[in-house]
């Protein structure tokens, strides 16, 4: 995958396991089979990130808060909270909707050894490009859920507010990549603000 910093890459492998879509609500709540009719969904993980009693919502859900710094910011509960982002939707193309060496890794950009968000391997072929401005670790990418359906993949990725974090990941954008080229836009950009 291309670096969309244009700096090098340095990446630390998280590791992965599966876990059931969630739909959007408290897991603790969440009924099996909340993917969209028809899909069974592929699901990347990053096991060093415990989801137990966070409760997950869509970035529309925590906006208008007047405790953030701006009312567009999806406003955050640390180690309490997650928000659910939409990626891009991209063309279905022959081996990109099956998982192999699959893996949520930082996207880290040199000479700063510092993360600017993260690196999500499906397999050889495909994944995406998570960047975050001015990312402090707010927010960990937990998951990534992906759907086959009428000749497209759809996503989604569950951030989480990490415990004890206070500060503001800006202009969150995911973008697809195959064969190591962009293959969609990025996402229109989500800030979110952690106390």
């Amino acid at each position: 995958m291309r670096n969309l910093k244009s700096s090098s890459l340095v990446v630390a492998v998280f590791g992965l396991s599966t876990l059931a879509s969630c739909g959007g609500r408290p897991l603790a709540d969440t009924p099996a089979g909340t993917a969209p009719a028809g899909c069974a969904p592929l699901v990347v993980t990053n096991p060093t990130v415990s989801t137990d009693g966070i409760q997950l919502f869509w970035p529309a859900e925590k906006t208008s808060n007047p405790k953030a710094g701006d009312p567009t910011y999806v406003y955050l509960e640390a180690g309490r909270e997650g928000v659910v982002l939409l990626g891009p939707n991209v063309p279905d193309s022959a081996g990109f909707f099956a998982l192999q060496s699959q893996a949520i890794k930082f996207m880290v950009s040199s000479p700063d050894p510092s993360p600017v968000g993260y690196l999500v391997f499906i397999n050889q072929d495909f994944g995406y490009a998570v960047a975050i401005d001015d990312f402090e670790m707010e927010v960990s990418l937990a998951r990534v859920e992906l759907c086959q359906q009428s000749g497209s993949i759809t996503s989604q990725f569950v951030f989480l507010a990490n415990p004890g974090a206070s500060g503001v990941a800006r202009d969150i954008t995911i973008t697809a990549a195959a064969h190591s080229t962009a293959i969609s836009a990025p996402t229109s950009p989500v800030t979110v603000e952690v106390h």
